[in-house]
Order: structure tokens, then sequence, then C-alpha cells
């Protein structure tokens, strides 16, 4: 038995000798770390091919490759040193593995490119410890007492927010998509929130400059019901699934209907890449009567001098009008669009109560997808209706018509 008296003695070891053995133990791991990343970069590269099927030019196109296809030669305990070169401009990409179920597990590994007309691409999948990880994207739940309980999200094009509810306390506010029009790629939430200024003077790099209205705005949405429309309260809870650098992912969760004694709640799931203007948005419904029969509405507001297109056979909607807040101003104009997702059974799309509606099926637990968003005339490329236009119908044919992956070795 060791006692007081006869336990060893330990000496002292000084601070300079502990940093001499840390930085022995980082520099040992350091040269181990590189020398496991080059014996697999020995190896002949694992190549990516990317096709553009259509004869459309797709600029910051997300390319999503389903990690299972890269597991064997990348598995998880590297997923962080996965490095892509472009082929072709022998460029490093930025990338980003994305956990969509969030069971801890990477589910695909995302990047950007642009494609040309019919165009194929090579990618060459490499590991390295500089990986660049400069993000174009945000989403923040900004709280009280600046942001009043919104939740806001941006890229490097257009930025958005849904109000909270301590702001529908305050203001009136309801289930609306606000828009925040950028003068600048770089990140604005939270000076737009700064104490003491208005988000609505522009100090050189946009302001908020749309009126939303209570419910829509730029695709907000409600539930009809024999011929009304009924919108839920402010969303109760929100969830950021993943923040960038390629793509952001949140949930809001809405529970503020009752219609014909039956309690309705719904689940929106919003995403929004680097480089785009429309957020894609996933709703599901919880019913307690299986049977009730409701529709979901999406809609976009329209003012006198709005001009308008209303596309049935794509299953769209646009929209251009001008912007004057504050009151009096003029600052551009603003486009807003939706698309729904070639998945989704579109029952009409239509104009009413001052609004463009996108009228889609809906039903207990399905997925309802579509895809709704803004540009500003004063940023970018898109500076009239005709602009706009073109860029939705370019959209949806690339929604329709998706890029295919090989995995080459």
């Amino acid at each position: 038995m060791i006692t007081k008296s006869n336990r060893p003695h330990l000496k002292a070891i000084s601070t300079s000798t502990l940093l001499n053995y840390l930085f022995a133990f980082i520099l040992f791991t350091s040269i181990f770390g590189c020398k496991v990343l080059e014996k697999k970069n020995q190896k002949s590269a694992t190549i990516i091919k990317v096709k553009n099927p259509i004869a459309t030019l797709r600029d910051n196109e997300t390319i999503s490759i389903p990690y299972k296809l890269l597991q064997k030669e990348f598995p998880s305990a590297i997923i962080a040193f996965i490095q892509l070169i472009d082929n072709k401009s022998h460029k490093t990409i930025v990338s980003q593995p994305i956990d969509n179920n969030e069971d801890g597990i990477t589910d695909a590994f995302l990047f950007q490119t642009d494609l040309e007309p019919n165009e194929t691409k090579y990618f060459s999948v490499n590991l390295s410890q500089n990986i660049p990880d400069s993000s174009s994207v945000f989403a923040k739940f900004i709280s009280k007492p600046e942001g009043l309980g919104d939740f806001c999200w941006e890229n490097d094009y257009i930025g958005y927010r849904m109000y909270g509810q301590a702001r529908a306390d305050a203001q009136g506010t309801g289930t609306a998509i606000d828009v925040w029009c950028k003068k600048t790629d770089r990140k604005l939430t939270d000076d737009w929130y700064t104490a003491g200024q208005s988000y609505h003077i522009d100090k050189g790099y946009g302001a908020d400059h749309y009126a939303s209205g209570k419910n829509q705005g730029c695709g907000g949405s409600g539930i009809l019901h024999k011929d009304s429309i009924y919108y839920s309260k402010p969303y109760s809870s929100w969830k950021i699934i993943a923040n960038g650098p390629v793509r952001l992912v949140f949930e809001l969760k809405f529970s503020g209907w009752k219609i014909d004694n039956t309690y309705l709640r719904e689940t929106k799931r919003i995403t929004l890449d680097a480089g785009q203007y429309l957020n894609r948005i996933e709703s599901t419904y919880e019913v307690t009567d299986k049977n009730f029969s409701f529709s979901h509405a999406i809609g976009i507001a329209q003012r006198s001098d709005s001009k308008v297109i209303i596309d049935k056979k794509n299953n769209l909607s646009e929209s251009w009008e001008k912007l004057t807040i504050p009151a009096g101003s003029e600052n551009g104009s603003l486009g807003c669009a939706f698309i729904a997702d070639p998945k989704t059974n579109v029952k009409n799309i239509t104009s009413r109560n001052n609004h463009l509606f996108g009228i889609m099926t809906a039903k207990s637990e399905k997925s309802i997808i579509y895809y709704t968003g803004a540009a500003w005339s004063e940023f970018g490329n898109i500076q009239s209706f005709e602009n706009w236009n073109t860029y939705i119908q370019n959209k949806k044919e690339c929604i329709n018509h998706q890029c295919t992956v090989t995995i080459l070795k």
C-alpha cells in the first residue's frame, strides 16, 4: 500500500519543459496528419463528373453528392479534409458536408459551379488541410429588444425575414415573408439590427424597402378551406440545421390554426443557397382530423402598379413592383416569384384580394415543395421585369431537369 511516507516522489516539471513537450506533440501530429493525407493522395484521385442535361446556362449551381458514394474512399473521420478542384480552371472550390436529418451522419456533400448549356465538367476529390470556408449564407434568430423575435436569413444576393411573436404583439405583423434589399455581398443582418438606426434607410449597402403586409409578402402562406384563407400566428419555434458556407437550412414551426374543430400545425423547412434568389420551401402539416380537406396557399402581395405574369402551364407566377419605402422615396423595383416543384400538385394559380396565389394540394404529413424569392433592380444583373422573367423561366427548367452526377475512379 502506498502511504504518505513511501509514495513515489514526483519531480516538478518546469513550464518551459511542458511547453517543449506540447510543441513536440503538435509537431508530431501535424507531420503525421500530413503524411496520412499525402499517402491518401498518392492514389489516383476520385473524379466527379457533372452533366448539365439542358440547353440552359446554370450560374452558381449547387451540386449535391450523396455521401454514401464517397464514403468508401473518404470515411467520416477525414470528411473535414475533403478538397474539390475544378479540373478545367484548376481552382479549389468551397464545399460543405451536410447532415439533413440531424442524425450525426453526413448525408450529402455540396459544392457550386457554373455550367454552360449541355456542358460536362470534371472535378477531382483530394485531401488537404487547407480547405476554403468563406461563407455566403447566414441565418439568425434576432431576440428582443432589437429584433422582436424576427428570424432572418440572407446570402450574397438578397435577404429575408419572418416576423416573431413579439413583433406581432407590438406591431400587428403576421406570417408574411419580408425582403431585405442588399447592395453588397457581405453579411448585413447584424448591421440592420444595430440599436438606434432605422433599417428602412439605405446607408449605402441596402435597406428594408419592401412593404410585406401582414400575411403574404413575398411567399408567405396560409390554409385555403371552403374558399376562405386562414393564417397562423407567427412561428412558435425555430431550429438552424445548416449555416453555410454553401447552403443554409432552418425550420420554423407554426401552431396557430383551429378550423371546424380541427387543429393544424405546420413545419416550414427553408433552404437558401449562395448565389441564388429563390428559397426552396418544404411545408409539412400535422392535422388532428385526417379527413379534413384543405389546400396550401402561398401568396405574393400586389400593388396598383405591379406587373404580373401567371403561367399556369409551368406552375409559376411573377410580379414586378416599384419600391417606395420610406414613403415618397424611389428605391428601384423588386421582382417576386413562385415556382411549384414538379412533384407538387398545383390546383390553381390565381389573383384575389390584391395577391397572387399558388394553391397546392395538402395532406397531413405529406411534404409540399415550392420556391419563392425576390431580386432587387439596384444590385446584380436583374434590372428589369424582362430580366426577372428570363431568370424565373430558366430557373424552372433547372428545377425540372437536375444535373446528373457520376463518380469516376
